[in-house]
């Protein structure tokens, strides 16, 4: 199985790449393929809203010409796709937000049928009352099951909070455990 990452964290070792390291260990551990994507090496612009990707069904379609086709084919080509980052202003980053607002493009397309999907979040503070938005959010646009804008099947959003403590390794292990858990499990 070929499992893309997307990480959206500006920090190439910080909490989010650990607990999504911990994760892509495990895969290869078990024989699976692993493509990360580092957001921050890619130039992505935001959307411009003109909704001329919506003319064709079979293609991405976006008139905007920087490096998100290349990342778009890399999630398309991919089983599963995990997309991690850490919370801030109780959201996805700013390096990750302008790529999953392009995603816009597959949204009336067949090219994410199906395809699994899961949210990897890491956070300083709790998880209740600060990851909620972010979570909101990813079941709109990626649970197809429930009327996603995507047609992808939501397996599932593992948070990670209070990633300043001591034992964040452990829990950080934990929920990269149940996230390869539930990716295998849905085969």
């Amino acid at each position: 199985m070929k499992i893309t990452t997307v990480m959206g964290s500006p920090k190439k070792h910080g909490k989010t790449a650990a607990a999504l390291e911990f994760f892509e260990k495990q895969l290869l551990s078990q024989g699976h393929e692993i493509d990360r994507i580092n957001i921050t090496e890619y130039h992505i612009n935001g959307c411009l809203g003109c909704y001329a990707c919506m003319q064709n069904q079979d293609t991405t379609g976006c008139v905007q010409k920087d490096d998100t086709e290349q990342v778009l084919m890399r999630i398309i080509s991919a089983d599963a796709v995990v997309y991690a980052s850490p919370l801030y202003s109780f959201g996805l980053t700013a390096q990750m937000k302008p790529l999953v607002d392009r995603s816009f493009c597959l949204s009336n397309t067949a090219l994410l049928d199906g395809k699994r999907v899961a949210l990897l979040i890491t956070c300083a503070g709790p998880e209740e009352g600060n990851a909620d938005l972010v979570k909101e959010f990813f079941h709109r646009g990626f649970d197809g099951e429930n009327k996603g804008v995507f047609h992808t099947k939501l397996i599932g959003e593992f948070i990670v909070p209070f990633s300043d403590a001591s034992d964040f390794s452990d829990r950080a292990l934990k929920a990269a455990d149940a996230l390869a858990t539930s990716i295998l499990n849905d085969l």
